[in-house]
């Protein structure tokens, strides 16, 4: 991203339970952290802050997972030329309506 200047994706999948939503997380903290600021801004905050209100109106308990996601994230963000988070734009996607409201 850095070196070309050009768009790049990241494209978390696997079978249910194998940890795609942590690892998800992992890598927005790095991107958050990429900036080399010690303290994060307040855009930064808002972006890893906006994964547990996700989960908590679109996760559901599951035989395999006790906070497993019942829907798909796409998150755009947004850098500055020093690489800091300047925005970011999360769509949500396939949402099961069922378990999210039955369980």
């Amino acid at each position: 991203m850095a070196e070309d200047e050009k768009n790049q994706s990241i494209i978390v999948s696997g079978e249910s339970g194998a940890g795609k939503t942590v690892s998800a997380k992992y890598a927005m903290r790095f991107f958050a952290s990429v900036g080399g600021s010690s303290s994060e801004s307040n855009i930064e905050e808002k972006v890893l802050a906006s994964s547990p209100i996700m989960e908590a109106i679109g996760n559901a308990k599951t035989t395999r997972n006790d906070n497993s996601s019942r829907f798909g994230k796409y998150i755009q963000i947004g850098f500055d030329k020093r690489y800091r988070i300047i925005g970011a734009n999360m769509r949500t996607y396939l949402l099961e309506k069922s378990r999210v409201v039955f369980q």
